[in-house]
């Protein structure tokens, strides 16, 4: 694959450097090998606690509203180290509101949910843990069609290829973001007209997938949910 060459640190605006902590991932520390699948993260064994208003009575919009996540293994014990990624959503189905929560990871299974109330009423608390497939950066096929006159191809794309043919490279000037596609054997990288998304690459093997669908896996827990409600602040409350 293409190689990319990380910038030093030391040139790194402190702008530059704030964007770089947000998105920095915590190490996962090393499991024993080979690893069993009750080792891993199960929902099932997963909960949250919703966390009480600091100041005490009710929440307000307004508010702040924290959940502790503590998750556990398919055995049922507590983990002992981070690295899940959990999705985390504030929502009301009946008002088509909801707002994405901040996720803190405190590197030892446990993590806490931050929401802002925007609104009165309900609202569902939603925390569900996904997936990441770091040895497959490449399981999206992107395909671009390319036209001149009465010939067209199309070539695969995406932010990383294999160098073993001539590429195209589209990598945009000002935002440095990375894109290629392989170049048609008859026509001439300017001639790309559209992009399109063509499939999803399956990573798993037959008896992963059958692993996957067995009963232990519980597939249909995937996330965990509570309902509260908040108010509009009075001249009381303020």
């Amino acid at each position: 694959f293409l190689s990319f060459f990380p910038i030093s640190l030391t040139q790194l605006s402190p702008e530059e450097r704030r964007l770089l902590d947000s998105i920095a991932w915590p190490e996962t520390p090393r499991l024993p090998v080979p690893i069993s699948l009750n080792m891993t993260s199960d929902p099932a064994h997963s909960t949250f606690t919703i966390l009480p208003v600091r100041a005490g009575g009710q929440w307000h919009v307004g508010d702040e509203l924290e959940a502790l996540i503590q998750i556990g293994d398919f055995q049922g014990r507590p983990k002992q180290f981070g690295g899940d990624f959990l999705v985390a959503r504030l929502h009301d189905p009946e008002l088509l509101a909801g707002v994405a929560g901040r996720v803190v990871d405190h590197l030892n299974g446990s993590y806490t949910a931050v929401f802002p109330l925007l609104w009165e009423g309900r609202a569902q608390v939603e925390v569900t843990p996904k997936s990441i497939l770091l040895e497959h950066p490449g399981r999206m096929a992107f395909n671009s069609l390319f036209r001149s006159g009465s010939v067209s191809e199309t070539t695969v794309c995406n932010v990383c290829l294999p160098p073993d043919q001539p590429l195209c490279n589209y990598t945009d000037l000002h935002t440095g973001e990375p894109w290629f596609c392989y170049k048609p054997r008859n026509l001439g990288c300017d001639t790309r007209i559209n992009h399109f998304r063509e499939d999803v690459k399956r990573v798993l093997m037959a008896k992963e997938e059958i692993l996957f669908l067995s009963p232990s896996m519980n597939p249909r827990q995937t996330s965990l949910s509570r309902v509260l409600s908040a108010s509009n602040r009075t001249d009381v409350d303020q």
